[in-house]
């Protein structure tokens, strides 16, 4: 049986550069390892000669529970400053500033002991600008999507669209045209579960599980 996780791989078809013409990456790396208590791998794709978009996997040594735990606490990916900038905004903010180029983040995944957080781009910036919120609803919707703390995803796909939902794909052209909203993360998100074969829809709003196939970004 192929690992769901290939499964979502198979809709990505990017360019990725191990050694890009970037600079600071190394103390990008450092920094987000420091903050999220995690191992960091940082890869680029590039989109032309004045932009990069960056491919951001940590692989953090905690549960779920433990990360949403830690997070409410505070000391774990941690806002800070007035603003209330998160640690990835402000590695971020000073990866650019010694950069010429535009950079952004394509995609950004939490690997956990016992789930992993898949986080698409959908406009620009949006990662960095929601991933605390998307952190936040994960632990304001954890009773729900655990099935009343039963069962834990082993992997939680952000945000995902439902074909039987959204009538002639709107959404995804609105994606394509970068004319995506931060509202847009926090209506359907994708579940994997060990007790099913596929991946259900899980609505935000009801905090409910709905039928529908699935329809990936970048298809």
């Amino acid at each position: 049986m192929q690992n769901p996780l290939q499964k979502f791989g198979d809709h990505f078809h990017l360019k990725i550069g191990q050694n890009p013409d970037i600079q600071g990456l190394q103390d990008f790396k450092n920094r987000l390892e420091k903050d999220y208590f995690s191992e960091v791998v940082v890869r680029t794709i590039p989109i032309n000669a004045n932009s990069t978009n960056l491919i951001i996997e940590l692989d953090c040594n905690f549960s779920l529970v433990e990360i949403l735990s830690h997070l409410q606490k505070g000391n774990w990916g941690a806002t800070s400053g007035v603003r209330s900038t998160s640690p990835l905004i402000n590695a971020l903010d000073s990866l650019r500033k010694i950069n010429s180029k535009i950079i952004d983040i394509e995609e950004f995944s939490l690997y956990l002991k016992d789930s992993s957080i898949i986080i698409k781009n959908i406009y620009k910036n949006s990662i960095q600008e929601q991933l605390n919120a998307i952190l936040g609803f994960t632990a304001l919707h954890y009773v729900h999507f655990t099935k009343k703390m039963t069962e834990t995803p082993f992997e939680i796909y952000v945000p995902v669209f439902g074909e039987d939902i959204f009538e002639k794909n709107t959404q995804i052209r609105n994606i394509k045209r970068n004319n995506n909203h931060q509202r847009d993360y926090f209506k359907f998100w994708g579940l994997y579960f060990e007790s099913e074969e596929d991946a259900l829809i899980y609505n935000l709003k009801d905090k409910s599980f709905i039928p529908g196939d699935l329809l990936m970004l970048n298809d």
